[in-house]
Formats: C-alpha cells, sequence, structure tokens
C-alpha cells in the first residue's frame, strides 16, 4: 500500500475507481465531524492519486458522504453532500445543518448540477441528513437514493437519471439512524433489486416499494455496506461492524465473520484465574473473554465466549477476591462459569436521572481488593459485590462545561436544556493508599478524594478546558503522590496527544508527550506495577514505551495493526492491549522491559533474568486438530522465555545452557547447532510433533530463546521424531541459565513453577 493523501479530510465515505481508467479516482471526503474544515467534499485525481482536486466543494461545514457512477458514461458522477457536526454532549445522533443534498456531473465531475425535483425539500430547522446513492448496472436510468432526513425520510426512486424521484419507501427500518446507516446497493443483473443494510440487511425484488429482511444477527449487526459481483449477483460481500460476510448462493446461506480478529474493544482487564483470561466489551457483540491459553494447543474460535456481564460497551471487572465473578456494563455481576447474572446497579435508587458517557467506567482497587467503584455523573462504591452501594461523591463534572466555539448553530441548538452535561470517563483507586481515589471527567475535571470520597479537591490542570476529555487517569504503584491522566480533545478538533504527570498531588502537573506522533490523540496511559518510570501509552494509531517516567517515548508497535489503542492491562509479566477494530493483542512476558537500563545498552552482551517459568499439562493435542483455514493465534510460549541481547555480532559461537540445582548442565543448544530435518511420518500428526527450533541467533539485537523445560532428549526420542520427546519435564525447583558469548558467561537464576492447578 501507498500513501497517496487528502490527510486533513479525516473522514472518507465512499472512493470510486472509473472503470475505464483506473487513474481517475473520486473520493467523498466528510471533513471534520466536530469542527469545520476546506478539505472536505469531493475530490478529483486524474493521476492515480498522486495529485487531487476539489470539484464540488460548498463550504468548511458542508462533506461528502456517498459517490456513484453512472454505469454507461463514467462522465456522469452522482455525489450526496452532508452537513453534519457531531457534539461532546451526545452519543447519538449528530446535527444536521444546511446545505446537504443530491448533485450530478456530466462532465466528469467538472461541474455539477442539484438535484431538487421530488426530493425532500430542506426547510427552516430540518436540514436534510445523510444520502446514499446507487445506479442499477442494468439501467443507467435507474438511480436510487435513501435520504434521512427530519420531514421526508425514506427510499427515493429515479427512472430518468436523476431529473426526477419518487419516494417508494418510508418503512423506517430502511432509513431509520440514517446518519449511521444510509448505504444502498443495486443487484448487478436486475434493475428491480434493491438491497440496503441497517441494523439487518434487507431486499426488494420490486423496485424498492417493499423490503424483507434476509441477514440479521446471529451473524452480525449493524450492517454498513454490500458489495456484488458485477458478472455474478449471487456473489456478494456483506460488512457489518464486526467484519464481512460472504454469499455465493444469493444472500441464501453466508460466511462467518468469526474468522476475522476484528473485534471493537473499549477496555481490557484481565481475570484472576490460571491461566488467565482476557474480558473487555465489544461493540455489537456484547462482553467477551478468551483464556490467554488454551489446552487445544492454538487459541481457536472455541475458546472465545460470551460473557455475562455486561453489554456491547463499559467495562469488564473481574473481581480479584473471587476468580469465578465477573462485572460489567452498569453494574451487572455474573458469575462466568454457571452463567447466573444479577443485577447490581447503584443507579437502581438514584433519585435524579444518571448522566452516562458510552462507556461508564467501573474498576476494582487494589489497595482495598473488595472495593469496586462505578461511575456516572457521581462515585460509587461498594465492598460487598454490589449487594449495597455508597455514593462517595457530590456531582463531579462541571457545572457549565459551555458549548464548544467550533460547534456550529446548529449543533449548539441541540444542546441540553440541563448545563451540567458531563460525566465521569475514568477512576484511578490508588494501589498504595485505599481511601485515596482520582476520577477524571469526560468534560475536562481531574478531582481527588484522600478519604474515600468524605471531602474532593478539584486539581484540574490550568490547561485543560471545557470539553476535554480524561480518558485515562493512572495513579502510581511506586509514590501515592504520582498520577498521570491521558487527554483526548478531538472533539475540540485539537487533535495532538497530552498527558500529564503530576508529582505533588494534583497541585502541579508536566505535560510529557516527546516522541510521541504529532497530530494523533492519546486513548491511555498506564504505568508498569513492577518497575518505576516505566510508562505504557496508547494511541489512536500505535503504541509507544517511556523507560524514564514519560520525558522521552518511543514506539513499541511492533506488529501490532495501526488503529486505536483503547486500554492496556498487565498481567503478571504480561503486556495486554484492547484495539478498536483489531481485537485483543498481548506482548507476553515483558520483563527484558523492566530490566533495560544504561549499563545494558553499553554492554558487549547481556542475559536477562528469566521470569518464572509454568510446568503446565499442554492439554489435548491428540484426536482431530483444528484445520488450519480456521481462525487459529498462537499460545503463548510452553516452557522458559530466554532474553539475550548481543550489541555486536561475536566473533564464536553463542551458546545457552541450563544448569539444574546441583548446578549439572542438563540442556545445551548452540549457534552452531543444525535444525532437524521434518520427519515426514510424523507430520502426519503435527498436532503432536514439535520440530527443533532454529539454531541461536547471532545477529545483532534482541532474542528470545524458549526451553521445552525438558533436559537432553533421549536417543529414542530422537528417532521418533517429536523433539524432545523422550524425557519427562523437569521438576519444580530452581535453575540457572547459563549465556556463553566470546567466551564471557552470564549467569541467571530461572524458577520453574508446577501449574497450580495440578494437585
Amino acid at each position: 500500500w501507498k500513501h497517496i493523501g487528502l490527510d486533513n479530510t479525516r473522514q472518507i465515505g465512499r472512493v470510486i475507481v472509473d472503470p475505464k481508467n483506473p487513474d481517475i479516482v473520486f473520493a467523498a471526503a466528510l471533513g471534520h465531524v466536530y469542527g469545520p474544515n476546506p478539505d472536505r467534499g469531493v475530490f478529483r485525481s486524474r493521476d492515480g492519486g498522486a495529485t487531487w482536486q476539489k470539484v464540488l466543494f460548498k463550504n468548511e461545514n458542508v462533506g461528502a458522504a456517498d459517490l456513484a457512477f453512472d454505469p454507461v458514461n463514467s462522465q456522469i458522477v452522482y455525489a450526496s453532500l452532508w452537513n453534519t457536526r457531531r457534539t461532546p454532549w451526545s452519543i447519538y445522533p449528530p446535527s444536521y445543518g444546511p446545505g446537504g443534498g443530491l448533485y450530478k456531473s456530466t462532465d466528469g465531475g467538472t461541474t455539477w448540477q442539484q438535484l431538487t425535483n421530488g426530493l425532500p425539500a430542506q426547510k427552516l430547522g430540518l436540514n436534510r441528513g445523510r444520502i446514499g446513492i446507487a445506479v442499477a448496472p442494468t439501467n443507467h436510468n435507474r438511480v436510487y437514493a435513501i435520504v434521512d432526513a427530519k420531514e421526508g425520510g425514506g427510499l427515493y426512486r429515479s427512472d430518468d437519471a436523476g431529473a426526477t424521484w419518487v419516494q417508494v419507501s418510508i418503512d423506517n427500518r430502511i432509513w431509520g439512524r440514517g446518519w449511521y446507516f444510509c448505504k444502498i446497493a443495486v443487484d448487478t443483473k436486475n434493475a428491480d433489486i434493491v438491497y440496503v443494510p441497517n441494523t439487518a440487511l434487507y431486499r426488494s425484488t420490486d423496485a424498492g416499494k417493499s423490503f424483507t429482511p434476509i441477514k440479521g444477527a446471529p451473524g452480525g449487526d449493524d450492517y454498513q455496506e454490500l458489495w456484488i459481483d458485477p458478472a455474478d449477483p449471487n456473489r456478494m460481500i456483506a460488512g457489518a461492524d464486526q467484519g464481512a460476510i460472504v454469499s455465493v448462493d444469493g444472500a441464501t446461506t453466508w460466511s462467518s465473520w468469526y474468522n476475522q480478529p476484528t473485534a471493537q474493544l473499549y477496555h481490557v482487564a484481565a481475570d484472576y484465574r490460571f491461566p488467565y483470561w482476557v474480558t473487555g466489551a465489544q461493540q455489537d457483540s456484547g462482553a467477551i473473554g478468551v483464556p490467554h491459553r488454551s489446552n487445544r494447543g492454538k487459541i481457536t474460535l472455541g475458546d472465545w465466549v460470551g460473557l455475562c456481564a455486561g453489554d456491547e460497551n463499559g467495562y469488564t471487572a473481574p473481581d480479584p477476591l473471587h476468580p469465578e465473578i465477573l462485572f460489567g456494563d452498569r453494574v451487572t455481576r455474573c458469575n462466568v462459569l454457571t452463567g447466573e447474572t444479577t443485577n447490581v446497579s447503584p443507579e437502581r435508587g438514584m433519585t435524579e436521572p444518571a448522566r452516562h458517557t458510552w462507556t461508564s467506567p467501573l474498576v476494582f482497587s487494589q489497595a482495598d481488593r473488595r472495593a469496586l467503584y462505578y461511575g456516572n455523573q457521581f462515585l460509587f462504591k461498594t465492598i460487598n459485590s454490589g449487594e449495597s452501594w455508597m455514593q462517595i461523591s457530590p456531582d463531579l463534572t462541571r457545572e457549565d462545561p459551555g458549548v464548544p466555539s467550533n460547534l456550529d448553530e446548529a449543533a449548539a441548538a441541540n444542546a441540553p436544556v440541563n448545563k451540567r452535561r458531563g460525566a465521569i470517563f475514568t477512576i484511578a483507586p490508588s494501589p498504595l493508599r485505599a481511601q485515596r481515589v482520582w476520577i477524571g471527567t469526560d468534560d475536562g475535571y481531574i478531582q481527588l478524594t484522600d478519604d474515600d470520597g468524605k471531602t474532593w479537591q478539584n486539581v484540574t490542570p490550568s490547561a485543560l478546558t471545557g470539553w476535554s476529555k480524561v480518558v485515562m487517569m493512572e495513579a502510581s504503584h511506586f509514590d501515592v503522590n504520582t498520577a498521570y491522566a491521558a487527554i483526548d480533545r478531538h472533539r475540540l478538533t485539537d487533535n495532538e496527544p497530552y498527558i500529564y504527570r503530576t508529582r505533588d498531588s494534583g497541585k502541579t502537573w508536566q505535560k510529557i508527550t516527546n516522541g510521541l506522533t504529532p497530530g494523533v490523540y492519546l486513548q491511555t496511559v498506564k504505568e508498569d506495577p513492577q518497575r518505576r518510570g516505566l510508562l505504557f501509552a496508547g494511541t489512536e494509531l500505535g503504541v509507544f514505551v517511556s523507560f524514564n517516567d514519560g520525558d522521552q517515548w518511543q514506539s513499541l508497535q511492533l506488529n501490532l495493526p495501526p488503529c486505536s489503542m483503547r486500554d492496556f492491562d498487565i498481567h503478571g509479566d504480561d503486556l495486554i492491549v484492547a484495539t478498536h477494530g483489531r481485537s485483543f493483542w498481548v506482548l507476553d512476558n515483558i520483563t527484558p522491559l523492566r530490566q533495560i537500563n544504561d549499563e545494558v545498552a553499553k554492554s558487549d552482551a547481556h542475559l536477562f533474568r528469566p521470569t518464572d517459568a509454568y510446568n503446565s499439562p499442554q492439554g489435548n493435542e491428540n484426536g482431530t486438530p483444528f484445520p488450519l483455514d480456521e481462525p487459529l493465534a498462537e499460545n503463548p510460549p510452553y516452557g522458559a522465555m530466554i532474553d539475550y541481547y548481543l550489541k555486536s555480532a561475536p566473533a564464536g559461537p553463542v551458546t545457552i545452557e541450563i544448569l539444574d540445582p546441583a548446578g549439572q548442565a542438563i540442556r545445551r543448544y548452540s549457534s552452531e547447532d543444525r535444525a532437524q530435518p521434518a520427519n515426514p511420518e510424523s507430520l502426519n500428526i503435527a498436532p503432536i510433533w514439535r520440530p527443533a527450533p532454529e539454531p541461536l541467533s547471532t545477529a545483532v539485537g534482541m532474542h528470545r530463546w524458549v526451553w521445552d523445560l525438558r533436559p537432553t532428549p533421549t536417543a529414542e526420542g530422537r528417532r521418533g521424531g517429536g523433539f524432545g520427546e523422550g524425557a519427562a519435564a523437569v521438576l519444580p525447583g530452581m535453575y540457572a541459565v547459563k549465556l556463553t558469548v566470546n567466551g564471557k558467561q552470564f549467569i541467571q537464576p530461572l524458577r520453574v513453577k508446577m501449574d497450580p492447578r495440578v494437585k
């Protein structure tokens, strides 16, 4: 892929390519949805994206939502314009401003004419919303438009290439929540067959007069897009919020979206079982969980479990004292083993309406493992699993956060009557002092209590204006006076990253963003609980690490996809990230990050102290394996993870030896080893065959080697083709790892533990 521009358009609703000339491209740029910007409207490139011209533009508030070519003559182009503005106090819907409508060009996009005859008129206070367009491939005069409007919304059809229109359906199922949907597709062989994606996928066979749902949940919710094969309309791809599904028989049957790691997650919390489970709330699919290690040899679809705690948004909060209990949503208590679910919400007893964000915070204290906190505009606490709650704060939001100057007149007029509109967005109980709790609000306040809510101090940095969303607070594990705040101001059209640090309980704050990518806003910041000054930051596009308490940052992206990194959890030695659109990712064993320092960096070679290794049962790998065309994720490596660093290429071999508790070498690896060839007979039983690893690396940089907890394999085991199969795993105890580089030896202790489930 090559980046070809239009950076400042922020949102692009449609890209179409001339079927007769792939260098001619049109893009419908909606623009910034929170404020005005000139980079919006319809853009055209005639040189494959090397340069762009803005060919349809009304003003800095009106963007483009959709585009379509005439199937016979690509000089004819249809476009829809939309003036929309989101507000910081509302999840949805956005407001509609003037200037939207449907347009047509007959000269390849150079000039445009607005189409109005028969379409909903724009009236005072009744502005048009989003419009989706589709032209029938078999009849270029047949054009469909699905229109979201405060008055007259529905499906419209033209049989004269847009000159006149008639409303053919007012079915709310196909155009309701039009700001979110409003897409349409026409069968590539029959102009009367029309598809409209919405909360289900709908089909009409009578040119839009009546519709039947043909695909809904389960199998995807919130259908956003449909592609139909031009040569064979039985072949189609539907895009839903969870991923893509395919039909090859005209929508009679569909493939699954479960084979795509596209979960849109908001937060992540690992529970206290062994092996631990990663949990979180997934957009459109409720709370989910997956074990960090599967007994199936790989993590498969069968390991993903829908959890009974919570809905598609919000937090999950595993109970540290009862590993089978999980809390979620606003608030539900769930036994993940039995499925028993109880509504324990503190809002049941509220005497005034609760104000929520989409993801209401719900977190346990590390200092008092009984204490669970929940926030709306108030902070609540329970110490008896939600059986009773205490409201431990007044309204902690701004009395009047105001109307941001980036909003237009229509959006400003959409403000609630009450001036107080914010909610608590993040809660950070101190791990060091049980009665100290930090909170941040989505309207720009940071507040602190030192007496479990009896009194509160407003410690907001002076730079934070109204609607500066405090997306994450983190209380230090090493100094009770230190805390970190990640701030998101993109709703104010400010996309810069902001992290603030205080070392004096909020009296003063320092901005710590050196090294973060400019123009990419923050989602989260977390502190490592074992190494002071080791911080992790998640932005809208990546993960960063700091080794000096945030003074400098560097990328920790590695093999992560560039997407929204919403939250971290540090569980034992693992760093877990919840992404919005690419599911959960785990960085196994971050102990080297905890040990890196200037001395290590200056060393010619270094052996890091390994984390504890667990001798765990490997599960039933025999029998029928999952086929490789099913979705599979790797288990974390089985055995002891040994990390070493080489500053320069060594003159001789690199060796690693494993020493038993008596100091005797029981296993030896060398960079001069040769990888054993695969035994073809053993490959027929692939799930139980483990090939010999590649030799130790002598390349410059960091390396990870995994010892499989077995002594040197016997000759019988080698003959069987199963590497290491001739030796049982070692007993629990203290071992040692010896690294030899250029004749110099490095030794580190290694503890082998038994799986706590094994009795």
